[in-house]
């Protein structure tokens, strides 16, 4: 390149073109992620001839490395995808720390209500009564301790880099640095349960951050229809219509949320079996307004990175 000291520096549009690439595949691998679970459900239930009390249940099941593995690389994925600054980005970033434990800390199981194929494999004192199974606690403490350290070295990055930039007299937004204080008490305070209140932990952990997770995201859902900017997108769908999209996932996902919360404390910890399983059914309507939520973020989308705050730097089409 005439006039660079660097023959092998990128030009600014290959740096853009690749940035705009990876926004892209990070937005398809959420969709992709979310259809893997589905996938690995269904064949579950063909095998067993019969569908789960719940999906978080399948983690006892073969589903297990698929389950996990989708979780954290949902959550990598929402921490890497940055929304709208702000509110919507620290929404985005919360949910995607908490989404992790959801696989790594398991529901607790009544082993009287899985398949006896599964049930064999694990132990409880008494098969009618919840429990996280003692052969499966050490691999759940082992994993909740070292994603609970991951979180502080990441937390502990990004204080390094905003006071850095205080220095250097470009500090950050207040509500950025509001932010990351949230983040920050969140993790000490899931660290002080997991640490002070382990059997409780083990309880009750992957309830909490399930539906941490879901209410941080309808809340994200929400954001994007009062903020639908298409511009040059896949669908060629208008403003309004993205925001009716947008807004009946929110309001779908906040009522499946809501009726799972009623019906875990009306049934308790499910010891008497379902002739309908309820929490099944509903955690697939949330698994597919999440799947929906990021089909139209990648076609809303194409042509950004980042969303933008107005339309003026959506790329348009070539």
């Amino acid at each position: 390149m005439v006039g660079s000291t660097d023959a092998h520096a990128p030009r600014h549009s290959e740096t853009s073109e690749a940035t705009l690439d990876t926004y892209r595949a990070l937005r398809v691998a959420l969709v992709g992620a979310g259809l893997l679970l589905i996938f690995s459900v269904v064949l579950q239930s063909v095998r067993v001839g019969a569908v789960p009390s719940s999906i978080s249940a399948t983690f006892y099941s073969p589903v297990r490395g698929v389950l996990v593995s989708v979780l954290l690389a949902v959550g990598l994925a929402l921490v890497a995808i940055k929304g709208r600054p702000g509110l919507e980005n620290g929404l985005l970033d919360l949910a995607g720390l908490l989404v992790p434990l959801v696989g790594f800390v398991p529901t607790p199981i009544v082993l009287a209500t899985l398949p006896a194929v599964d049930a064999a494999d694990f132990v409880c004192p008494d098969p009618g009564v919840a429990c996280v199974p003692a052969d499966v606690v050490p691999g759940v403490e082992n994993n909740a301790a070292a994603y609970g350290l991951l979180g502080v070295v990441a937390l502990g990055y990004v204080w390094l880099r905003l006071l850095a930039a205080a220095r250097a007299g470009q500090a950050w937004r207040s509500r950025t640095t509001r932010g990351v204080a949230t983040a920050t008490l969140a993790w000490a305070a899931l660290g002080a349960w997991f640490l002070f209140g382990r059997t409780s932990f083990l309880m009750h952990a992957h309830y909490v951050c399930a539906v941490g997770f879901f209410a941080l995201l309808t809340a994200v859902v929400w954001l994007n229809g009062r903020n639908t900017q298409p511009g040059a997108d896949l669908l060629r769908m208008s403003e309004r219509g993205y925001r009716r999209w947008y807004y009946g996932i929110a309001v779908t996902m906040a009522a499946a949320v809501i009726v799972a919360i009623v019906v875990f404390l009306v049934r308790g910890d499910g010891a008497v079996p379902e002739t309908f399983p309820v929490t099944f059914w509903l955690e697939i309507v949330l698994l597919l307004a999440f799947v929906a939520f990021w089909v139209l973020q990648t076609a809303e989308h194409w042509n950004h990175t980042a969303p933008p705050a107005d339309g003026a730097d959506a790329i348009p089409w070539s």
